[in-house]
């Protein structure tokens, strides 16, 4: 298993539904920015097939929605794609994909779990 540290969140679907479109195209690049420097950092070695582990740690105990941060995987697993670590992020190479609270931390942060995919017999 490899796992990189993002000490920032993607925006939720609700902020990216009230965005201009070209803001959201320029988030989108950012965030690939992002997570394709955090793999740089961390070292992260290319897979061909991953089941994925989004791990969110809020500032605080506050109630959230799981489905209005599963948006935030598209920059997440394009970052990834940019980065080399993933050839493409379709269901080839993507074999599983979970969503998932951490827990309270100051400061917020996501960690990407890859866990490489073998094939069974």
């Amino acid at each position: 298993m490899q796992t990189i540290r993002v000490n920032e969140f993607p925006p939720t679907l609700n902020e990216l539904n009230n965005m201009h479109f070209m803001k959201r195209a320029k988030l989108k690049e950012k965030w690939e920015n992002i997570v394709s420097k955090a793999c740089m950092e961390y070292g992260v070695m290319p897979i061909q097939k991953a089941s994925i582990t989004l791990e969110f740690w809020f500032p605080d105990k506050r109630r959230r929605d799981p489905d209005n941060y599963s948006f935030s995987a598209k920059f997440l697993l394009d970052g990834l794609v940019k980065a080399g670590v993933l050839p493409d992020d379709s269901f080839n190479e993507i074999t599983e994909l979970r969503i998932i609270k951490g827990g309270v931390s100051k400061p917020q942060h996501i960690l990407i779990h890859l866990h490489e995919w073998e094939e069974s017999a």
